[in-house]
């Protein structure tokens, strides 16, 4: 038994906790199969594997690189340390061994990853005497050494950030990658997808005509974590037909997962205890007996909340809090490069982080991983998990379910998770916002002919939209389209978001050096004026927030509290692109203004978790025109769900929250991409009833409203499965939220029996046929 698995043990026999592992489900090692090395293998690849003990592929290595011999664009989709980037690593080597004018071009989605693949490239390259040159080029990249990688390296590292905004516009000057460029390599892409992969999809349409430009046709090898498309998804990034080896040869070692349900606090209202405090606990335990450890939490703010926390625990446990560091998005390159550097050496033994770890930068040996709250998507849990245990190294995974519906219904039923195939991967590069941003880049780029499209785009889309383009005084129609507007438009389209703009964190007790960023989103509800903002643990309190310069100055405070920002908003439709008539609503997607505003924040205790005090907010109103799904109840439904007004329109805020979830875990959506809002309507007897709105939470949208409005139905009968199986006794924050207190109505909960007759109601059907506007 590891001392992972002692530690979690002893924990569950703890006769105070009682048990607390709803779940546990063990998977057995997995022994390896392999495959001999293809005979096309040049003699000095084969003597550097040897150097390094490869003897033999993996089964799925082998099948990969015998698809790309073939040249066949091919995704590589298993599981975390399967040995993927080796496959891409043989192709392009191979390839540049055998034709000295060959290019490789490798894009990752983080400059950390690219910098640590770099590494491994370079190693391989030079036991197997083939000079690459192999750098990353990245934002972070000195002058001479840019010069250096343009003139020399045979295979660029970069990100799509960097392809878009420093590689493309200057593609004359890269006329050697571009023109011999025989292999781009996409890692890791099951991260592009939603807005950001909507991007993407549209910088390779842009390389893809730069290279046709130079005279080349590069091949694409993608890899991917499990989803469940793909062969689909890769089609849709790259628009050529591709390949997918799915069927890992790797070992895998052993491999426990538990669900742990924090207690009930109290059982009438279902109020269980803090997750946060509750995978505290947890991590403790195993850093008390020294296994490595990962934390995974779905915010920036819980992140710093844990390691503040955790650097406590440590030191009172007589340890060293320099052991515990969080890491996130955020952080400057320099913090997060040093923490990387310790987790490989070992002197960081705890890291707490967001997503930013999930991907496949090399962090070490990690024993045992603790998800706080469940991510969002089972692709998302697999691949958070897979950072502990590397290769056939035995794991730990203890899951700390959150009071969501989601996480809720995971405890409840387990089985549902480990049955399950991980979601599908969506990506929209039609998306008109986003398409029309970069046939600007292309056009700058190169001149766009009288009939040529941008990639699927096709040429009469494509034509119409430089019409429009000279119509707004950037193009100038000739015998081709020149672009005459402002250099480099690329620098004013930024890939991560559709808003412009991250705001910079400036302490000024420190001659005003940046301690960190925050993306536009965020920024007022993490950067107002008194907020609290967190690095590390240390905390700092926000001075002044300049909305226009995009800064925000902070000094250091020692305070024993957090800020909570609390938001207003509201939505209208505008259009309705399609609608569906039901006995008891009508449900539409379209087109929808949605305004938002920071109006205040609460100071909640680090220890105890109490608001101890409020604060007001006068920032300016974010104004969102977006896409999305609405319900809007007819006035029967109050009589069919059998509800008073007040009661009817505090349930359709409980299904809202609930249903929000929901459709995250459907789509493989992150649960902030999508807003939710009941909205209008009236609380008196005979009125219409507010509308649920359900909605994107970036401009334009990215096209998720079509599956709400197509897969309703599946959504409304899952988010009734969730209701039935919710084991409290009529209600509570795990199934329909915690209750809106309303003016004589007391603080009652909300009724789970009452959300389902709504539910069932808005089910009902009158009409099939969607009627199409």
């Amino acid at each position: 038994m590891s001392m992972a698995e002692a530690v979690l043990a002893r924990w569950a026999a703890d006769p105070v906790r009682g048990a607390p592992f709803v779940a546990t489900h063990h998977r057995p090692a997995q022994p390896a199969r392999h495959a001999p090395l293809p005979d096309w293998l040049a003699p000095p690849l084969r003597q550097a594997l040897a150097q390094r003990g490869i003897q033999q592929l993996y089964a799925h290595q082998a099948q990969a690189l015998d698809h790309a011999r073939a040249g066949r664009d091919v995704v590589v989709a298993t599981p975390t340390a399967s040995g993927k980037s080796l496959v891409y690593h043989l192709a392009a080597l191979q390839a540049i061994h055998e034709d000295p004018q060959a290019r490789a071009l490798y894009l990752f989605p983080t400059k950390a990853l690219a910098h640590d693949q770099v590494v491994g490239l370079d190693a391989l390259a030079r036991a197997a005497g083939v000079a690459v040159g192999a750098h990353a080029y990245d934002g972070d990249t000195p002058a001479d050494a840019r010069r250096a990688i343009r003139a020399g390296a045979r295979i660029v590292v970069t990100n799509p950030d960097m392809l878009h905004m420093g590689i493309l516009p200057h593609h004359d000057r890269w006329a050697g990658l571009f023109g011999g460029l025989t292999h781009v390599v996409i890692d890791e892409a099951h991260v592009y997808r939603g807005v950001f992969g909507s991007h993407v999809a549209n910088v390779i349409r842009r390389l893809k005509r730069v290279c046709a430009w130079h005279g080349a046709r590069p091949q694409f090898i993608l890899s991917s974590a499990t989803i469940a498309n793909p062969a689909e998804h890769a089609s849709a990034l790259v628009e050529r037909d591709v390949v997918a080896v799915c069927d890992s040869g790797a070992p895998q070692g052993a491999r426990s997962f538990r669900v742990y349900n924090p207690p009930l606090v109290d059982g009438t209202t279902g109020v269980r205890q803090s997750y946060v405090k509750a995978a505290r606990q947890v991590t403790r335990r195993l850093a008390k007996a020294g296994v490595p450890t990962i934390v995974f939490c779905n915010s920036r703010l819980s992140v710093e909340r844990l390691t503040r926390h955790l650097k406590e625990d440590v030191a009172a446990d007589g340890g060293d809090p320099q052991t515990v560091e969080g890491y996130r998005g955020g952080y400057l390159p320099q913090r997060r490069r040093a923490i990387e550097a310790g987790l490989r050496s070992g002197a960081i033994r705890v890291v707490v982080t967001t997503n930013a770890l999930e991907l496949g930068v090399d962090i070490g040996q990690l024993a045992a991983c603790v998800l706080a709250g469940y991510p969002g998507s089972i692709a998302s849990t697999l691949q958070r998990a897979g950072r502990a245990g590397r290769r056939d190294d035995a794991a730990s995974v203890v899951l700390v379910a959150r009071s969501e519906p989601v996480d809720q219904y995971l405890a409840r039923h387990p089985e549902w998770f480990h049955a399950q195939n991980p979601e599908r991967a969506r990506l929209l590069a039609d998306h008109l916002l986003i398409v029309a941003e970069h046939i600007k880049c292309a056009a700058f780029e190169l001149p766009f002919g009288p009939d040529e499209g941008l990639g699927a785009f096709g040429a009469a889309h494509t034509q119409e939209v430089l019409g429009w383009l000279a119509g707004q005084g950037v193009l100038h129609q000739g015998a081709r389209w020149q672009w005459v507007g402002p250099p480099y438009p690329a620098q004013k389209v930024p890939l991560r978001a559709i808003a412009d703009g991250n705001f910079v964190v400036l302490d000024q007790q420190h001659k005003h050096t940046v301690i960190g960023e925050v993306d536009y989103h965020t920024a007022a509800e993490d950067l107002h004026p008194q907020a609290i903002y967190i690095v590390g643990g240390q905390t700092y309190q926000v001075q002044r927030l300049d909305w226009v310069g995009r800064r925000a100055y902070v000094d250091p405070v020692h305070v024993d509290y957090y800020t909570d920002a609390m938001t207003y908003d509201g939505v209208r439709p505008l259009v309705a692109f399609a609608e569906d008539a039901r006995a008891h609503a009508r449900v539409a997607h379209g087109e929808l203004r949605v305004f938002e505003r920071v109006v205040g924040f609460k100071k909640i205790r680090f220890a105890t978790g109490e608001n101890v005090g409020y604060g007001e907010v006068d920032l300016p109103e974010n104004d969102l025109h977006t896409t999305g799904l609405w319900i809007r109840p007819a006035p029967s439904l109050a009589t069919a769900s059998g509800l008073p007004p007040h009661r009817l329109v505090d349930t359709l805020r409980g299904l809202a929250q609930a249903l929000v979830r929901v459709a995250a875990v459907h789509l493989m959506a992150d649960a902030r991409d999508l807003g939710h809002s009941v909205e209008g309507g009236a609380d008196a007897p005979g009125t219409q009833p507010p509308a649920l709105f359900i909605y994107e939470r970036y401009p334009g949208g990215v096209g998720l409203h079509e599956a709400l409005f197509a897969g309703l139905d599946a959504l409304l009968a899952e988010l009734d499965t969730l209701l039935v199986g919710c084991g409290c006794d009529d209600g509570c924050p795990a199934c329909v939220g915690a209750p809106t207190p309303l003016l004589g109505q007391g603080d009652a909960p909300r009724s789970r029996a009452d959300a389902r007759r709504v539910l069932a109601a808005l089910r009902a059907p009158v009409a099939q046929q969607a009627i199409a506007r």
